[in-house]
């Protein structure tokens, strides 16, 4: 079989183990699925790894697949659950934000900026105002207002030293709940909300 006149002949010979199928089925999907891997991870070298994954994991589970419902709402859902899991070991390495961060930048793009910031918008209002009163008012007159450590700390009456706590422990608890979302720490990193000592 080489191309896709019919997907629920092709996910039956692919459910009973026929590797053919399964080829048909990575030619026509991989590309889409890596694209999408792409606009979401923007680092290409994982995003082909990923895709690769994606498809493991549809070999690994095809006799789950149901051949009545349409193959590709079923590969993209394993694609995001494939992002998701990533973002989740990514939440605990923090090499792997680091490459992805300098991946992001480079493929930096004004409207996906855009994109990102709306999708993250309520995420970060909520992690902000989550914050105990202290650490919520120093964050928004640093980060968000653009004031200085000194002036912030002239204006509190408190050290630069406590002004800068605040903002390690602020920044910490923001981006613990930007890992909770599958855009988190990059939409976070687009905003610049991370703290560049």
């Amino acid at each position: 079989m080489d191309f896709l006149d019919d997907e629920k002949e092709l996910l039956t010979a692919l459910k009973g183990g026929d590797v053919a199928a399964f080829e048909v089925l990575y030619r026509h999907y991989s590309k889409l699925i890596f694209r999408k891997l792409v606009k979401m991870i923007k680092h290409i070298p994982l995003a082909e790894e990923l895709t690769q994954d994606v498809f493991v994991k549809i070999w690994d589970k095809r006799l789950v697949i149901d051949i009545d419902k349409p193959f590709n709402y079923y590969i993209f859902t394993i694609a995001n659950h494939t992002v998701s899991d990533f973002y989740r070991k990514a939440a605990r390495d923090q090499r792997l934000q680091d490459e992805i961060l300098s991946a992001s930048a480079q493929l930096y793009n004004p409207t996906e900026e855009l994109l990102f910031y709306k999708e993250s918008e309520i995420v970060l209002n909520r992690a902000i105002e989550d914050l105990p009163p202290q650490q919520r008012l120093v964050f928004k007159l640093c980060k968000i207002e653009g004031k200085s450590y000194e002036e912030v700390a002239d204006q509190l009456n408190i050290s630069t030293s406590t002004v800068s706590n605040h903002i390690v422990k602020a920044t910490k608890t923001i981006k613990k709940a930007f890992f909770g979302s599958i855009h988190g720490f990059l939409a976070l990193a687009i905003c610049l909300f991370f703290d560049k000592g």
